[in-house]
Formats: structure tokens, C-alpha cells, sequence
């Protein structure tokens, strides 16, 4: 687990990166209702309900309290709690530990939430506003993406629910994101960003001083290959064509589909009748079964679709009104052996040895690869960063010189034979390749500091009062 410690709150961190877009978790809950301002505030702390009746032993209810007044804007202590909780989420759902006490966190999650409004107060006092309307249709199209994301509505409220939140909270808690947002944006752009001047030479100091953490192109290759599948053998394709002879028999006698399933399906869905469930068109591994499950009407059953797994015979049992699919299966698989898994490698290396022995590997390839996209181009699969690669192939590539021809590599697609076809070392980007992002990242420092400074000052010019 990577550890953090809380740094502080301020607003050359949080704030700025509101301003960016980062989103931290700044901002009331959206709906709360102003406080008055400062002279005309009550003593009183706790900020009970309208109509809150004494517990029992006529000890008052305390339903809230409020933490801190700024300018006219209280913060009350379900803010500070449901913010310090939310951090402490974010944190973990990032992979983070914070080492920092709960004082600590509480002390300054409370400074973020009280510069958020300090920034919001110095808006309106410039006659500044935001667009409701804008921020209302962006939470629900931020609402409708992680429906999407977690598949339903349902399922999205039993996430927020696990998290001690429900939708409407949540709802709340990103329209007061995005305002607060808005309000940093207006203000950034009025009062800070105007009198930022990036010169070259700063951009070009930038650069040398942080040469380190510059990003860079990694290795890429051009590739071309030779795929041999590792095929079972004869007597085992012939074992299975017989059971899916015996299966479609058995059905054309009348034998229903989910007995079918029980007596001669080799998966986990047999005992289910060969239930497997509702699916997609993207959710089927293979196109050709996806293409025979999407073809059929209900209760149709399909002739036998091989794939790489095996044999499979599919029903649609119903359809959803999305376009999905409820399916059932008889699945028999087709296995391989070491001696189908040896004789490929052989196949693999006697093409090998043709283009060592002079043949061009585009016809090699054309001839007997069984990846027939790249059969058709000559073998050539394209350009890739040798780090996105698969171990195997990264392995196989990283000190083959172009033109070379790799030894057969062994995957579950089969064997493969690489050609280099031309490769290009990674390099550190030079200034004039990412002088742009250099000099945004300058002024981006300058804004940082500036606005620092500018909320440090509206810390004198606007009343704040912590309650305790």
C-alpha cells in the first residue's frame, strides 16, 4: 500500500486544483440555507431542528451544530464530518494510508471547506454568479455515467450505500463541487490569471531543473508474425462431432434443451440445464457466437459454433427490452495434448526454418499463420510500445535486431513466430516537444503561488469564526 502523509489543505493545493478541475472534496452540502450575517448570528452553537422535542430526561437533541461562520455562509459539522469521511474514502479507495491524526485530518479538511468559502464569498462581493442550470444538467450527466459504469441505477445506490451515502447526498455533494468550481474558475480568471507573465527562459529553467521527471517515448516495434494454433487431434475432433451428433439426435426426438443440457453438456451450467444467463453482444468471447445468439429468434436453437474453447450449441430463451439475451447452452470442449501442443511447435519451427532458409516471410506467413488479418498484410501486425506488450512477447522482442526472426513463442492463441520489422528507442522528450505543456506547467506554478497569497488576504478582508 502506498503511504501519504496529509499535506496541507491550502489553497495552493486544493483550491488550485479546483480550479483545474481536480475536484476535491470542498463545499456544503447543496441546498443549505445561508446563515445571517455575522452580527445578527445567535450565541448559541447547536442549530437544532424547527420543531426538536428534548429526549428523554428532558436533555436537549443537538441535530447540528455550526463549526464555522464565513462572511455570511456557515459551515456545520455534518459538512466537516461527511467531508473528513470522504477524504478518508478517496484516500483508501486510492490505495493510500494517511498517517496523519484525526485531529490533523479534522483540523484541515476544515481549512479546505473554510478557504472554499472565502473564495465564493470574494465572488459574489464582485458581483459574480453561476450557472444553476449548467451545474444541474452536468451533475445528472455525471450521474448518468456512472450508471452506466456500474450497470443500473440499483446498482450504483448499492455502492453509495456501502459507503455511508445515498443519491441524493451524493447528488448534493457534486452540485456544490461544481459551483464552488465555477466560482474558483470566475475568480482565477478575473483577479489572478491576468497579471501571470510565463517567460521562455523560466519555461526553459523548468525544464533543466526537472529533466528527471520529464515523461518519455518509450521503445516501440514494428512486428510481423507467424501464428501456428495448436490444433487437438483428429480423433478427438472426431470424438466430439459423434456427442454432437448424439445431442442434435436426441433433441430432433424431442428430448427438451435442458435435459439435452443435463445428460451431455460438459460446463458448470449442465446441473442448470445449461442456464447461462442474460448477455450482451460485447459480453460473448467469441464474434461467431455472438453473431449465432444475436441471429436467433426465442426458443430457437443454433447449429454447432466452434470456437477456441470448444463446441457449443446455444438456445435463446428469452429477450430483454435492451437487446439482451437470456441464453442456454450444451458446451462440449475439445481438448488439447502435450502431443498436439509439441506437433504445433514443430509446425512453428519448420516455418521458421523456411524463412531462415531464404523464403520471404509474407508468404511463409500467407501460407500457414493461422492470424489471418495479419496473414493478409503480409504477417504485419502494426507498431506497438514494446511495454504494452506481454511479458512472453517483450521477452521475445526486446533484443531482436530488425529483420530478425524470434524463436516460436508459446501463448494460448498457439505459437508464434516475430519478425522485427523496425523498432525505434524510447528517448526523454526534448523542449521543443513539450515546450507548450512546460510553459502551461509554469504558469500553473505562478497561479498556485499567486492564489495562495490572494486567499491569505481573504482571510483579513472577510469575517471568519470557528466555534470550537
Amino acid at each position: 500500500m502506498r503511504r501519504t502523509r496529509l499535506r496541507r489543505l491550502s489553497a495552493s493545493s486544493v483550491l488550485f486544483a479546483l480550479a483545474l478541475g481536480a475536484g476535491p472534496l470542498v463545499g456544503p452540502a447543496a441546498g443549505a440555507e445561508p446563515v445571517p450575517a455575522p452580527e445578527s448570528v445567535p450565541a448559541a452553537e447547536a442549530v437544532p431542528a424547527p420543531e426538536a422535542k428534548p429526549a428523554e430526561g428532558n436533555t436537549p437533541l443537538l441535530v447540528d451544530r455550526i463549526v464555522a461562520i464565513v462572511d455570511e455562509e456557515s459551515i456545520l459539522q455534518s459538512d466537516l464530518e461527511r467531508e473528513t469521511e470522504l477524504y478518508r474514502l478517496e484516500r483508501q479507495y486510492a490505495g493510500e494510508e494517511i498517517t496523519a491524526s484525526d485531529a490533523t485530518v479534522r483540523r484541515e479538511v476544515l481549512d479546505r471547506l473554510i478557504e472554499s468559502k472565502l473564495i465564493i464569498a470574494a465572488a459574489k462581493q464582485a458581483d459574480m454568479s453561476v450557472d444553476q442550470e449548467a451545474i444541474a444538467g452536468s451533475v445528472e450527466e455525471k450521474i448518468q455515467q456512472f450508471v452506466e459504469r456500474f450497470g443500473s441505477l440499483g446498482a450504483l445506490e448499492a455502492e453509495l450505500a456501502r459507503s455511508g451515502m445515498n443519491l441524493a447526498d451524493y447528488r448534493a455533494r457534486m452540485a456544490s463541487q461544481l459551483r464552488d468550481q465555477q466560482y474558483l474558475r470566475l475568480v482565477v480568471g478575473k483577479f489572478i490569471r491576468p497579471d501571470i507573465e510565463v517567460m521562455e527562459n523560466e519555461v526553459r529553467d523548468y525544464y533543466q531543473a526537472h529533466l528527471a521527471e520529464m515523461p518519455s517515448e518509450p521503445d516501440s516495434v514494428t512486428i510481423a508474425d507467424i501464428l501456428v494454433a495448436v490444433q487437438p487431434s483428429r480423433e478427438a475432433r472426431q470424438l466430439v462431432q459423434q456427442k454432437v451428433s448424439r445431442i442434435q439426435a436426441a433433441l430432433s426426438r424431442g428430448m427438451s434443451f435442458p435435459e439435452a443440457a443435463k445428460s451431455f453438456s460438459e460446463d458448470a451450467a449442465a446441473a442448470r440445464g445449461g442456464v447461462v444467463g442474460v448477455v450482451a453482444k460485447g459480453d460473448l468471447y467469441d464474434d461467431g457466437l455472438a453473431r449465432a445468439v444475436f441471429t436467433l429468434k426465442v426458443g430457437q436453437v443454433s447449429e454447432p459454433v466452434v470456437t477456441t474453447r470448444g463446441v457449443h450449441i446455444v438456445r435463446v430463451d428469452a429477450e430483454q427490452a435492451d437487446g439482451r439475451r437470456a441464453i442456454s447452452q450444451v458446451f462440449l470442449p475439445i481438448s488439447v495434448t502435450e502431443q498436439d501442443v509439441a506437433a504445433a511447435k514443430s509446425a512453428a519451427e519448420a516455418a521458421r526454418a523456411r524463412v531462415s532458409g531464404g523464403e520471404a516471410f509474407s508468404l511463409v506467413a500467407a501460407d500457414v499463420s493461422a492470424d489471418a488479418a495479419s496473414a493478409r498484410n503480409g504477417g504485419t501486425l502494426g507498431t506497438f510500445r514494446l511495454e504494452d506488450l506481454s511479458e512472453s512477447f517483450q521477452k521475445a522482442l526486446v533484443d531482436l535486431p530488425v529483420d530478425g526472426v524470434s524463436e516460436p513463442v508459446m501463448t494460448p492463441a498457439g505459437w508464434y513466430v516475430f519478425k522485427m520489422v523496425a523498432r525505434k528507442d524510447g528517448h526523454t522528450f526534448t523542449y521543443d516537444e513539450i515546450a507548450e505543456q512546460l510553459r502551461q506547467a509554469v504558469e500553473s506554478q505562478k497561479i498556485e503561488a499567486a492564489l495562495a497569497t490572494y486567499v491569505k488576504d481573504l482571510r483579513k478582508r472577510f469575517f471568519i469564526e470557528e466555534k470550537g
